[in-house]
């Protein structure tokens, strides 16, 4: 237990220090994939509550189709997608990250994102429409602090510099498109496998 509070330390310090607590964590073991895994899921959670507590106002969401595994699993998706497609990318470009270096980097940048993604559903139910430019504003503090973590934690792990860093990020984009792309053709084919040998299965049924 003081083992997880003490790597909690370190999370926040990346907050503030991204590049001086990256390497803490990254060379000197201070880190926890237990937290790691809270922030994950927390993230999800977050998810499920901003579709369905924001505000009226700026809430859009059908509530009576909501899905919350779907909105959970739809939540975390792009992160995991991430990571796979950077790690796939950095292994080709000398990268000294591993999966599960990645996956902290990933968590510990969550952070801010999900504090003010917190804050802007507690908020959207009390400011008007002519304010919720500001709120919008505000979230996006948090997504934009994300964003430099990540590029921080990023270049620590892999020991990039900042442009191979943002060559290795945009191919990371390019890969996960390519991912889904064939996910989605793989299992489109098996698909209509499996719909071709149901239909002679039938067929041969039918006739015996």
């Amino acid at each position: 237990m003081a083992g997880i509070v003490e790597d909690g330390k370190y999370m926040f310090r990346v907050l503030f220090h991204p590049f001086d607590g990256f390497y803490d964590v990254k060379f000197l073991g201070k880190r926890s994939f237990t937290l790691a895994t809270i922030l994950m899921f927390l993230c999800g959670i977050t998810g499920i509550m901003s579709y369905q507590y924001t505000g009226f106002i700026l809430n859009y969401n059908p509530l009576f189709a909501m899905n919350s595994i779907a909105i959970f699993i739809t939540t975390l998706f792009p992160f995991l997608l991430f990571m796979i497609s950077n790690w796939s990318i950095t292994t080709l470009f000398d990268g000294n990250g591993s999966i599960g270096d990645i996956y902290i980097v990933i968590s510990y940048a969550l952070i801010p994102k999900l504090i003010f993604d917190l804050l802007g559903i507690l908020l959207s139910n009390v400011v008007t429409q002519e304010e919720s430019a500001l709120l919008t504003a505000f979230t996006a503090i948090g997504t934009v602090w994300f964003v430099f973590l990540l590029f921080c934690g990023l270049s620590v792990t892999h020991e990039y510099t900042a442009l191979t860093n943002i060559v290795t990020l945009a191919a990371s984009f390019v890969s996960a498109i390519l991912i889904v792309f064939l996910s989605m053709l793989y299992f489109t084919l098996v698909g209509k496998v499996i719909g071709f040998v149901y239909a002679v299965f039938l067929e041969l049924t039918k006739r015996w």
